[in-house]
């Protein structure tokens, strides 16, 4: 058996040129005499031909020619297969033996989706003409199950002739195409554009929109940013004058006191950031890299405008300044609001969640009740501040258990199988563990020294549960048309990566 590997990285720019309506997508080679460049935004490639049955040098020169919307690691996995197989845990199996760095490495991931930013294409191979294809996305590279189907399909006809090679590149082409795909690349966009054209003309839309999307999106990430650190400059004197009245001795203190020490020198670099940004050229600000440069200065200058909110807070409540009954109210706010929203989740459920909602609000009644009873101890100094803030955690994780509780019977509820369940888990286990869905809670001291898995919020967890059933109610459209994908991984324990398998 031959096998083969790979990993090399390719740079270079493209200019997309669409002609009309018989030639939305210029080819890869001339076009009127002009010469077409290689593709874009293809990142590492790796090739493991464990059925031999791949040209390499053929594979990797179409490969350059792809434009991928956004950059992309490209794994190609070919294997002897057998009828029974299921590709899907085939694929996981392989890559944790063989290739770890494609699982998410991503301490709020755990382990259980593919790495950002990375398409996976196995093919396997059971006799002439027959196999399986599977294609396998980074989360933030995933597609409908529909496009997925119309991505195997791209390489159906290749593969039934045994054409290995042909099919793996026509499977690539087709994701290249759908991943990330923006609104202005969308195919019903491109006939119509074309026919009010009259099927004439040059039609430079494509690049300019993505370039101008681009500068829009540096442009917002870059404005929060700077009205991020235009806070935390403000508040500059007053946050070193808070960290040196933070007692010694206190748990929590002593935490936001290390956090202290490594605030100036967060703040001089996101200062120096945003000065960089600020100066940036076009050509930078149409970039992906100027762009996640960008979102990058926005969640540092975040997350130090949240810091110095939370040791303003805490050196309010240790000292009992004049403020320290606002700042109390201000680490109660998150627990209090979570509270109020538990009517959206119970109210007009279904008779089989009825026991799960009745728990849900047993708990809002007490934990209401406790909290307003913390705030009385804590002005009548029967309870000290460190004291205060670990019942307050145990109180909102008290919360997140029986939302946790909530969701089983929900999923058990809505979904039909274990496929769906499975589904219906990785969108709301991604809602509350992802940082960017639950979006900042404020400067609370819990949030800024705790994950923020560890307390889940009432409306990441509407988010996630939204999420989960249009992500059913999608694969469900999808397989009552065709039900050719087979997605989920048998023996995977938790692991929820995106993607599935066909056969041919």
């Amino acid at each position: 058996m031959a096998r083969s590997n790979l990993s090399r990285r390719v740079v270079s720019g493209v200019a997309v040129l669409s002609f009309g309506l018989l030639n939305v997508v210029a080819p890869a080679h001339a076009v009127s005499g002009v010469q077409i460049h290689a593709g874009e935004n293809l990142g590492e490639v790796s090739i493991d031909d464990t059925a031999g049955v791949i040209n390499r040098d053929r594979l990797m020169d179409a490969l350059d020619e792809l434009d991928f919307n956004e950059p992309t690691n490209v794994a190609v996995y070919t294997r002897d297969g057998e009828y029974s197989d299921d590709i899907n845990t085939k694929t996981l199996e392989f890559a944790r033996k063989s290739h770890p760095e494609w699982i998410s490495a991503k301490a709020e991931d755990y382990g259980d989706y593919w790495a950002d930013g990375l398409l996976i294409i196995t093919l396997s191979v059971e006799g002439s003409g027959d196999g399986q294809i599977g294609t396998y996305f980074g989360e933030d590279r995933k597609v409908t199950t529909s496009q997925m189907e119309s991505i195997h399909e791209a390489g159906y006809d290749d593969f039934n002739l045994s054409r290995w090679t042909d099919g793996v590149i026509a499977v690539a082409d087709k994701a290249s195409a759908i991943m990330n795909r923006p609104w202005y690349k969308s195919p019903a966009l491109w006939w119509t554009v074309a026919a009010g054209g009259g099927g004439t003309g040059i039609v430079l839309i494509s690049s300019a929109a993505m370039r101008s999307s681009r500068r829009n999106n540096f442009a917002q990430e870059l404005q929060s940013g700077t009205e991020h650190l235009t806070n935390v400059t403000m508040d500059l004197d007053e946050t070193e004058i808070a960290a040196k009245t933070l007692p010694t001795g206190s748990t929590h203190a002593a935490e936001l006191e290390r956090r202290f020490a490594d605030f100036m020198s967060k703040y001089r670099e996101s200062f120096d950031s945003q000065a960089k940004l600020a100066a940036a050229e076009k050509k930078y600000r149409s970039s992906s890299r100027g762009v996640d440069a960008a979102k990058k200065f926005k969640t540092d200058a975040q997350n130090l405008d949240l810091t110095d909110d939370a040791i303003i807070a805490a050196a309010a409540l240790y000292t009992r300044s004049a403020s320290w009954e606002d700042a109390w109210r201000a680490q109660t706010k998150p627990l209090a609001d979570d509270l109020a929203q538990i009517s959206t989740l119970i109210d007009d459920v279904d008779p089989e969640l009825m026991g799960s909602a009745a728990a849900l609000a047993s708990y809002r009644e007490t934990a209401t009740q406790s909290l307003e009873s913390l705030g009385t101890q804590l002005k009548a100094e029967q309870i000290d501040v460190d004291a205060a803030l670990d019942e307050l955690s145990d109180l909102r994780r008290g919360l997140t258990e029986r939302l946790d509780e909530f969701a089983k019977a929900q999923i058990e509820a809505y979904a039909e199988n274990e496929d769906e369940k499975e589904e219906m888990r990785r969108e709301m286990e991604r809602s509350r563990y992802s940082t960017a869905s639950q979006g900042p809670r404020g400067g609370t001291i819990l949030d800024v020294l705790n994950p923020g898995s560890l307390y889940w919020s009432v409306g990441s967890y509407n988010a996630g549960y939204t999420a989960g059933t249009n992500s059913v109610d999608q694969s469900r459209e999808s397989s009552s048309s065709s039900g050719s994908v087979s997605t989920g991984y048998s023996g995977g324990g938790s692991f929820s990566g995106s993607g599935g398998s066909s056969r041919f």
